[in-house]
């Protein structure tokens, strides 16, 4: 006999609870980074994290089996947030253009800024899982956003106002990509204070831009 779908009640019944479990997650999620931020990795424990969320440690183990899974979501959690941001952030300019495109600077610079001002200025946590991830080769994974950038301008997604479709090279697109992501990597060893500047979002973009406009100007040479 076929198994039939679950009745309306049922369905309603479950929607408050799985509503639950992800706020339960979100909770968990936020207390792990303002722990890393305040007492780093050496004092991260599940222990400590069931006391700054407000909940048992079992409740924890029912969400994540070990330190490290918490770890590994938080990480991916604050890169989906990232490219949360980064697309409202690029949709709202759309917006406030009134159907003028944007120009590609006017991406770079979303694009950098999310980077610049993520994990909501809990650097000490960035660097914590930024480390963890290079260490597990898991980098990839975080330099997301700025990969997402490349990849479009590699597959010439990307036009800008002036000058129509801008498209890089495969190899320019990972250039760009691990060059941003090296410099913040080395901005947070340096002085973490210094990524969310004017002056250093400003030279960032820059440098990208400088790039891509080197590109197109040698690009626009060889056409016929």
């Amino acid at each position: 006999m076929a198994s039939q779908p679950p009745s309306k009640s049922t369905a309603k019944r479950r929607a408050p609870a799985q509503a639950r479990a992800r706020q339960t997650r979100e909770l968990i999620l936020e207390a792990a980074i303002q722990l890393l931020e305040k007492r780093g990795l050496r004092a991260f424990s599940t222990n400590r994290l069931a006391t700054a969320a407000g909940f048992s440690v079992g409740t924890i183990y029912q969400y994540f089996e070990n330190k490290q899974e918490i770890l590994d979501a938080l990480a991916r959690h604050e890169r989906d947030r990232r490219l949360v941001r980064m697309t409202e952030a690029l949709t709202m300019r759309v917006h406030e253009a009134h159907g003028r495109k944007l120009t590609l600077r006017d991406r770079i610079r979303i694009v950098v800024r999310t980077e610049l001002h993520a994990f909501d200025g809990r650097q000490r946590a960035r660097k914590i899982l930024f480390d963890l991830a290079w260490r597990n080769d898991q980098h990839r994974d975080m330099d997301r956003p700025v990969t997402t950038l490349a990849a479009m301008l590699a597959a010439g997604e990307v036009a800008d106002d002036a000058e129509g479709v801008v498209q890089l090279s495969s190899i320019d697109a990972f250039i760009l990509t691990q060059a941003v992501a090296g410099i913040i990597r080395a901005g947070l060893e340096r002085d973490e204070h210094m990524l969310v500047t004017p002056e250093f979002e400003d030279a960032l973009v820059e440098l990208v831009a400088g790039f891509v406009d080197t590109r197109r100007r040698a690009q626009g040479q060889h056409k016929p």
